[in-house]
């Protein structure tokens, strides 16, 4: 039930049939979907224990995020009542996608779910209107397309949102599939392409660019990947500016202008405050001589949490991110024994390089797909760490006497990934994600070692050897935030052009 809900849940968020449906207008889909996968969660066949809430270090790093988000802000009762649907979905997908056939699953649903934005934006270029509304919307922002819902109701959201889905249709769709999958993969990215090249989004075709190169780059040679950055850099930036608008990606563009002024804005409060104003409490005000003085939008996932949250709610915010490109990237599935474990991180790469990339420019911090992304890395996380991608939880109902008998022959049996006790990390003893966290189950933790020592012996590695978080993490974690603050003065102060 929790896998169910959780596959209903990213469906709604991307479609969002509420916002389109004759008389459903308001009806909280989303968060029936968020108490059904809590509820499926608690009643899981293998259990729930709230220790299960911190096996991988992106788990202490969301908690500190809505901690500090609480503390902050300062209304306590309010403002935890209303991070409880963040904080549920991320733990419901974290939980609830336990074998790398779920996490497949679940990725599938993304990509339809953003296959199905599409073909709606798309209805509207073509005269039959699948979202009520969306053409007159469009009427009214010049021809730019966009769709009525709420995320994707302007040129950028739709334009950012339907980009990504352009290096995860390759991943999924393309990359070592059959040839009738990837023809339905090539109409997709098709499909996607038109509808961004009809927002005539600059910010779009950037992120767009930027995803697919990560994308693009990730685990090949070295000479390979210096090839790829020098097409990029060179025949990249001129098909780009080739595209709709982007003729005037200079400061002297309005858009662009506004943008600085409010980053310039956020800046301010974010050092002043040093702790921030306060959850969703920053608001910018331009004052022009054709409405007057008007609130804008941030235009930026980063800045808008620095204004509101301070250094330390950006460097979580950053953190979040760092612990899901650290798990993807040093995670080391074989593509040859396990193709679908390694299109799941690759998949997932795409979902999370898009994000950042689009962060630079959407306020889409607090969305709830950020969370449910991170939880998605997450579960990724878990069976990379139980070294397995095969059904985890299928071996989970293992009777008590296992963990005994498996210790006592895990040194005896040659080391094969697919040999992981994982009734016994999956089931019953949780990853801890801090070096100092007390060792809770000994036994358990004498397996993990006992297996990891003749992993050694026979030379072979683990999936993935992070499981906690490390002085090196949170100086990485700095950098990364260090690298954020820098690029955001330098595109106030010196804005670079293509």
């Amino acid at each position: 039930m929790d896998y169910l809900a959780v596959r209903i849940a990213i469906l709604l968020w991307l479609v969002r049939p509420q916002d389109w449906l004759s008389g459903f207008g308001g009806f909280q889909f989303m968060q029936y979907a968020m108490l059904l996968a809590i509820v499926g969660v608690y009643k899981r066949p293998q259990g729930f224990h709230f220790k299960l809430l911190l096996q991988s270090p992106a788990d202490w790093l969301v908690i500190s995020y809505l901690a500090w988000i609480v503390y902050t802000t300062g209304d306590l009762f309010g403002t935890s009542r209303a991070l409880i649907p963040f904080a549920a979905f991320y733990f419901c997908t974290a939980l609830a996608l336990s074998s790398i056939k779920k996490l497949s699953g679940f990725i599938s649903c993304w990509v339809a779910g953003l296959g199905i934005a599409a073909i709606f934006a798309l209805s509207t270029h073509y005269g039959f209107e699948l979202a009520p509304g969306s053409a007159d919307l469009t009427s009214s922002l010049g021809g730019r397309l966009a769709l009525n819902t709420w995320i994707f109701n302007n040129p950028n959201g739709l334009g950012h949102g339907l980009v990504a889905l352009i290096p995860l249709a390759y991943v999924w769709l393309i990359w070592r599939r059959s040839l009738g999958v990837q023809v339905l993969g090539l109409l997709v990215i098709m499909l996607a392409a038109q509808t961004v090249y009809l927002t005539e989004s600059k910010g779009a075709y950037l992120c767009g660019a930027a995803a697919l190169t990560v994308t693009w780059l990730f685990r090949k040679p070295k000479i390979l990947q210096a090839s790829i950055l020098l097409v990029v850099l060179t025949a990249g930036i001129t098909a780009i500016k080739l595209l709709p608008r982007m003729e005037n990606l200079s400061t002297q563009e309005e858009g662009i202008a506004g943008r600085l002024v409010i980053w310039q804005m956020a800046y301010n409060a974010m050092h002043n405050t040093v702790k921030g104003e306060g959850w969703k409490q920053f608001e910018a005000w331009v004052d022009t001589e054709e409405y007057g003085l008007f609130k804008k939008a941030t235009h930026g996932s980063y800045a808008n949490v620095g204004a509101d949250l301070g250094y330390a709610g950006l460097f979580l915010f950053v953190g979040i991110m760092y612990a899901g490109a650290r798990t993807l990237y040093q995670s080391t599935p074989d593509p040859d024994e396990d193709i679908e474990t390694v299109r799941c991180q690759r998949a997932l790469l795409s979902l999370l390089s898009s994000f950042a990339a689009s962060a630079w420019i959407l306020d889409r911090a607090y969305h709830t797909d950020y969370f449910i992304l991170a939880g998605a890395i997450a579960a990724f996380h878990r069976l990379m760490t139980l070294r397995s991608s095969e059904e985890a939880d299928e071996v989970q109902t293992m009777p008590e006497e296992a963990p005994n008998t498996l210790l006592t022959t895990a040194g005896a049996v040659p080391w094969m990934p697919s040999m992981l006790p994982q009734a016994t990390l999956a089931g019953h003893s949780p990853l801890i994600a801090f070096e100092r966290q007390p060792n809770l189950y000994p036994e358990h933790s004498a397996i993990v070692e006992n297996v990891s020592e003749q992993s050694r012996i026979n030379g072979f590695s683990p999936l993935l050897a992070w499981r906690r978080l490390t002085l090196m993490d949170f100086v990485f974690m700095t950098g990364a935030l260090y690298a954020v603050l820098f690029v955001w003065d330098r595109m106030m102060t010196n804005f670079i052009t293509l």
